[in-house]
Parts: C-alpha cells; structure tokens; sequence
C-alpha cells in the first residue's frame, strides 16, 4: 500500500470516527432538550392548575368582601397579565413536536382561566362604573391557511398596539374558538359570529374585519 492509499485511509477513518462523535453529541444535547422541554410543560400543567384553583378563590374573595374598584380593578388587570405572560411562554415550543396534545391541554385550560376572568370583569364593570373596557379576541389555534395566519397576526399585533397605548383602561382577553370549550362556543352562538378572527368590544360591538389603531381606539372608547 502506498503513502498515498494510507494518508486516504486515515483520513476516511477520521472523518468517520469525526461524525460519530458529532452525531453522538447531536443526539445527547437532543434528548436533554427534550426532557428540559417536558419538564417546562410539567410545570405549566401544575401552574395551570393552580390558576384555576386562584382565580376561583378571587372570586369568591371579590363577592364576599367588601373590596374598593380600585383593589378588585387592579387585581383583575393583574391576574390578567399573569395568565397572558403564562400563555405566551407557550408558544416558544414546537407545537409540531410530540407534545402537541399537552400544549392543546394547556391552551384549553388558559382559554378557561381567560372566560373565567371575562366574566368576572362584566361583574367588575357594573359595580364599578364602567372604570375599564374590556376587548375579546376570537381566533383559531393551530391554523395552517396562509392568508388566516397573516389576518391573525395582523389583528393581533393591532390590539397589542392598542393595548400598549392604554394599558390601564383596556382588559385584553384572547381566547381560541376552536379548541372545544363549550363555554366559549356559547358566546360565539350568543353573538352570532360566523367568521374568525373577530373582536368583541365591551360585550356590545363585534368587529370581523381588520381597520387601523385609530379606529379601533374610537370603536372602543365611544362604545
């Protein structure tokens, strides 16, 4: 065997036991990924429970005792952002991962934290004077159209805008419609609505159709 034919040998065989290695690595760093990422959605799963479980104890703590708007308002706007903080960290997973069904579990249970919390806030504003406005956001979870996605995050990012310029005066509750929950199916049947992404403005106004910042600010504040 000549000089040349050995370097090309030794060489194949570095480069081989070179992406054994690699991949070996690949597969380690993997599989710790994965088990991060269970272990992240086990404690969403606890946390979600305990939400349930807290914002049925703030209600009863808002009907049995005497608690100023003030207090009830800034709880309410609080939990709020919790919940909405919660959810968000959702979708930093890959819902085409193999745990597509816990995230689902997971986004059903914050949809009911987020009706729980809605109604409680129709409550809150007629003991309260109206003090805050209150907008739900209708979309689908999970949608593969193209054009749907575009509407959605346009919408989206258009009450997020809002929200941002009124922070204190605007209770922003997204909730999905197609995840099952009959709660949620009722409202969409009360209201009549038969397309999605839709809004829905201090339990009077419906919007289905995307405007600008400027007419939704006068949409909501003269509803």
């Amino acid at each position: 065997m000549t000089n040349k034919e050995k370097n090309n040998k030794s060489s194949f065989w570095k480069a081989l036991i070179f992406t054994i290695i690699i991949f070996g690595l690949g597969m380690i760093l993997g599989l710790f990924f994965e088990n991060s990422r269970t272990s992240d959605i086990e404690r969403n799963l606890i946390n979600s429970e305990i939400n349930l479980v807290d914002e049925q104890v703030r209600n009863s703590i808002i009907i049995s005792m005497n608690l100023s708007c003030g207090d009830v308002i800034e709880s309410t706007f609080d939990f709020a952002d919790r919940i909405y903080r919660e959810a968000r960290q959702l979708e930093e997973y890959d819902v085409a991962s193999k745990f597509t069904s816990f995230l689902t579990i997971l986004h059903r249970r914050y949809d009911l934290l987020r009706m729980m919390l809605w109604t409680e806030s129709i409550e809150v504003k007629k003991n309260c004077k109206n003090e805050f406005h209150t907008i739900i956001y209708l979309y689908n979870y999970d949608i593969d159209n193209i054009n749907d996605k575009a509407l959605q995050n346009s919408m989206s990012h258009l009450l997020l805008e809002l929200k941002d310029k009124h922070p204190d005066e605007i209770l922003l509750i997204p909730m999905a419609v197609n995840l099952g929950l009959d709660s949620i199916n009722m409202v969409v049947n009360s209201y009549q609505i038969g397309e999605f992404p839709a809004i829905i403005i201090d339990e009077k106004e419906v919007v289905t159709e995307l405007i600008n910042v400027e007419e939704l600010e006068k949409i909501v504040f003269n509803s």
